[in-house]
């Protein structure tokens, strides 16, 4: 069932967030596809969303990467059958997208990682989204039916989603040698909010390795090969659930795969021993190993990361450490420590916490950081500081977005203090099992943070911003705050500061009444005077979890999108808000609506679907309805499925949209929500379909025949209408002139011809559908499937 686009122009994308009911409706975000892009190039992708409108802003949080959208709306994404049914079938329904086309373009001298996009209109500004820029060899799922696709020589990378319930999407390749094969699986990283069940099997169906991201952590595994057989690999949801938003990336290479390393940082300007655990590295089996390698750190302080390769018996692998600016030991009993210093151990099966102790003296200010999820390792970690009487004057089990552990403490006392790291959880007792211990003392410094990346203000209104300092090493003074990349008619207030001893302020941007309606990216920034000299400091804010547990550092974004919003000049009420509808499966929920039109508002309004809605809907969507000018009651029609079960109530969430001129003449479109969803009760259908094939081994080229036959509902009189659904991959293949049923006639014969081509072979499952429009307006829909088997002449 599709409804017609009235806008042309309309731009969408990508994971959702609720709103509040009856609210002003800002964009939202989730995915793209493909969601790797690789650099150097320019990739055409399809960015998915939630309540768009076509005044879209496209913004990227990277420089050297470029993106231009077509600005041509999809239709909404659909879920498509099978669908959910008996208990699972009220569960809440995932946010229904709408995609268009883009192009986004990447500057070659990129490095591979991934990137935060977002997107503003005139009702505010969305969180960010994911991206995965590659320097490596990327292809696209393109699979026929459930078939394998057939994966080229690795190394190489696919990226697919899993659109439907219960789909298995697999892949083929032929092993090229004897070894290893390492896959990794990104998707939770990307936002994808499923749980991958990743399956290797060889040619005669055994399992050979599987990995269950029941935890959302995503993570990979390694099989061993022989040259010439050819392997499978598997990938669904832990509970076979499927939807447009759930992208993934896979990654193929040789080899063998490094989990984490000791130590896991690198001095800079040193060389030195590093042990790397991973599966395969001595060996080339599936097990848990080490291997030691000589590794020279290099001395730029500019570098965050050192990437180098690590040469195995079984294969090259790149490996990625962090550079520190202290002295790295690993394997270290607990002891009394020299510090600063850093300590990478593995925690012993024994024991779940070990305890350190170290000399200070009285008003040092000590830095400490417990990393395990950070390095590779799988503990979740927390830590405790006693001062010299062995009282707890410092305890923190996570920092916000992350199972690690971060602090600063002030030593009152002199003489000898002590940690106690230990692992919160139970564990497995792996060799993986790493902690990295750092102590530093801190120098005076500070850190700015906003509670939130975006910040809407209403035209000629005025909000309220919160900037938070963290202040280090003792440093107490005066904090300056000037916001960067305001636009004209916004400003910020003059004398802003976060006063000496204090840790944050509040003030509000000013929006004048004839400002711009539009969204920028800025930057508040912090200066401070410290031992003479002026230090400045960058407010940051922590960007969506994004259903993927980044360490808190990763999800710390400096760019702050500020979206100027105009109010909607209308209400959308629900009439009968309370009442329950009773509609029959398959047919159309007519509810009236009043228009309530505010500060002198005519214009044409637009009635659509939320993207958002309460329920699992199998397929269930709303008609968009033209409210012309002045217009102030409407009806509006919903589509029920006939999948629908009729143990649960239906709700459809609606919301308006009006093209509204701004201070200076552009048309804003304002996005209004309804002030309660239409709520239904399902009834039996007022049409049923069923078809049968005599013969369903069917020779390409040939003609056949379709018996078919309808019910209908006394309440039913007006004709049906068959038609044969093609699948996207037989488009093209298979053709059929729609069947007319008239009233009071129940079959009749639908011939559908198919075109001599051999990608037909095989077992194919087609849709019929029956159409008919009760009263002449409302569609009634039902729809059936065949098998057919296609064979060579």
């Amino acid at each position: 069932m599709h409804s017609k686009l009235y806008w042309s122009n309309f731009v969408a994308l990508t994971l959702f967030t609720a709103s509040a009911a009856f609210s002003q409706k800002a964009p939202q975000l989730g995915y793209a596809f493909p969601p790797a892009i690789c650099a150097g190039a320019a990739t055409n992708v399809q960015l998915g969303g939630f309540d768009f409108t076509p005044d879209m802003q496209w913004f990227v949080h990277r420089d050297g990467v470029r993106v231009a959208a077509s600005g041509i709306l999809s239709d909404y994404q659909l879920t498509p059958p099978p669908y959910w049914h008996g208990p699972r079938a009220g569960v809440a329904a995932l946010p229904i997208a709408r995609e268009v086309a883009a192009r986004i373009e990447v500057d070659s001298n990129l490095p591979a990682g991934l990137i935060r996009w977002q997107v503003a209109n005139a009702n505010g500004a969305s969180q960010t989204a994911m991206l995965y820029v590659s320097r490596g060899h990327e292809i696209t799922e393109n699979r026929s039916r459930d078939l394998p696709q057939r994966l080229p020589a690795l190394p190489v990378a696919v990226s697919g989603r899993l659109s439907r319930l219960t789909e298995v999407d697999r892949y083929e390749m032929v092993a090229d040698a004897d070894g290893l094969i390492s896959v990794d699986l990104m998707a939770r990283r990307l936002g994808a909010n499923f749980q991958g069940m990743l399956r290797v099997r060889d040619s005669g169906g055994k399992v050979l390795a599987e990995l269950a991201d029941t935890q959302g952590t995503d993570g990979g595994l390694t099989f061993p090969t022989t040259s010439g057989e050819t392997y499978v690999i598997e990938l669904h949801d832990a509970d076979f659930r499927g939807d447009r938003s759930f992208v993934y990336r896979l990654a193929l290479n040789r080899g063998p795969r490094v989990l984490c390393t000791l130590p896991s940082a690198g001095q800079r300007g040193t060389t030195r021993e590093v042990e790397f655990i991973g599966l395969g590295v001595v060996s080339g089996k599936p097990l848990m190993e080490s291997i030691r390698q000589t590794v020279t750190f290099p001395s730029d302080s500019q570098l965050a990361a050192h990437t180098l390769s690590l040469t195995t018996p079984f294969g090259v692998v790149d490996v990625s450490m962090p550079l520190s600016d202290v002295e790295e030991q690993v394997r270290v009993a607990p002891q009394l420590i020299a510090a600063p210093r850093a300590i990478t151990n593995v925690l012993p099966p024994a024991t779940d916490r070990e305890c350190f102790s170290w000399s200070v003296e009285k008003d040092e200010f000590w830095s400490i950081d417990l990393q395990s999820r950070a390095i590779g390792g799988p503990l979740d970690v927390a830590l405790t500081v006693l001062n010299p009487d062995g009282k707890p004057i410092a305890e923190l089990d996570d920092l916000p977005g992350s199972t690690d552990v971060g602090l600063e403490f002030h030593a009152d006392a002199s003489g000898v203090y002590s940690l106690v790291a230990r692992s919160m959880a139970t564990r497995s007792g792996a060799v993986d099992d790493i902690y990295r211990l750092q102590l530093r003392r801190s120098v005076p410094d500070f850190a700015l943070s906003l509670p939130q990346q975006q910040i809407n203000v209403p035209l000629g209104g005025k909000a309220e911003v919160t900037v938070q300092a963290t202040r280090y090493g003792g440093f107490a003074g005066d904090i300056r705050l000037i916001a960067n990349g305001l636009p004209p008619g916004i400003s910020a207030p003059v004398d802003w500061k976060i006063a000496a001893g204090q840790n944050e302020c509040k003030a509000a941007f000013t929006v004048a009444p004839d400002a711009d309606v539009d969204a920028r990216v800025i930057q508040v920034c912090g200066l401070a005077t410290m031992n003479g000299a002026e230090i400045s400091q960058t407010a940051s804010a922590l960007a969506p979890a994004n259903c993927f547990s980044f360490q808190s550092a990763e999800r710390r974004i400096e760019q702050v999108l500020l979206a100027v919003t105009m109010p909607p000049p209308f209400d959308i009420l629900l009439i009968d808000r309370t009442r329950q509808r009773e509609v029959n499966r398959g047919s159309t929920c007519l509810a009236e609506m009043d228009i309530v039109r505010k500060d002198g508002f005519t214009g044409e309004i637009k009635l659509e679907m939320a993207a958002e809605q309460a329920r699992y809907l199998c397929g269930s969507r709303g008609l968009d309805v033209n409210v012309p000018a002045d217009v102030t009651r409407v009806i509006y029609p919903s589509w029920m499925s006939e999948c629908l079960g009729t143990e649960f109530t239906i709700r459809m969430a609606t919301h308006g949209v009006a093209a509204v001129p701004d201070p200076k003449g552009n048309l804003r479109y304002l996005t209004k929500s309804a002030d309660a969803p239409i709520t239904m009760i399902m009834e039996g259908g007022l049409l049923k379909l069923t078809a049968r094939v005599d013969d369903s081994t069917i020779k390409i080229g040939d003609f056949f025949d379709v018996p078919i036959v309808i019910s209908r509902s006394a309440h039913l009189q007006e004709a049906a209408i068959i038609t044969l659904e093609v699948p996207k991959e037989a488009a093209g293949l298979l053709q059929a002139e729609p069947l007319t049923v008239a009233p009071g006639k129940d079959d009749g014969v639908l011939r559908i011809r198919s075109v001599e081509d051999e990608r037909l072979t095989g077992s194919w499952s087609l849709k019929l559908r029956a159409s008919a429009m009760k009263d002449a307006k409302w569609p009634v829909i039902s729809d059936t499937e065949i098998s057919v088997f296609f064979k060579r002449r």
